[in-house]
């Protein structure tokens, strides 16, 4: 269980071993923070079903996401499951929650290929492991 914004998200679990359930609700792409068991959410997205094949690596962003993590090995998806929820209803929890916590990286993508300078700099700064 990891708490963003005011939100209980189950998880964090490791992307290549999360086996989803079926079911709507907003989802976190989280990375390892600076200090032991903490987490930062990179993105939120809402989906209306968890279990839909590649919700995570289809997304225009994956590539972007690896980059920073270094490895798909460090890239954790939390959920927040909201069954009988309408898209309105996720759309505005989802809204909610990168008002709160202001995810670094929910502006849309130039280009899926080339990441931003900002990306770059945040994983150089992760992988040395100091402050940005």
């Amino acid at each position: 269980m990891i708490t963003l914004g005011r939100r209980s998200f189950s998880g964090p679990f490791l992307s290549p071993l999360w086996l989803p359930a079926k079911g709507a609700g907003v989802f976190a792409v989280l990375v390892p923070g600076w200090r032991l068991l903490t987490f930062r959410a990179l993105h939120f997205a809402c989906a209306e079903d968890f279990a839909a094949p590649g919700l995570l690596k289809s997304h225009p962003r994956y590539a972007e996401w690896v980059r920073i993590a270094g490895t798909d090995w460090n890239l954790y998806v939390g959920t927040y499951e909201m069954s009988f929820s309408t898209q309105a209803q996720r759309d505005a929890a989802q809204r909610e929650l990168e008002r709160e916590y202001r995810p670094d990286f929910h502006a849309p993508v130039a280009s899926v290929e080339t990441p931003s300078l900002k990306t770059m700099l945040l994983a150089q700064a992760m992988r040395m492991n100091r402050p940005e």
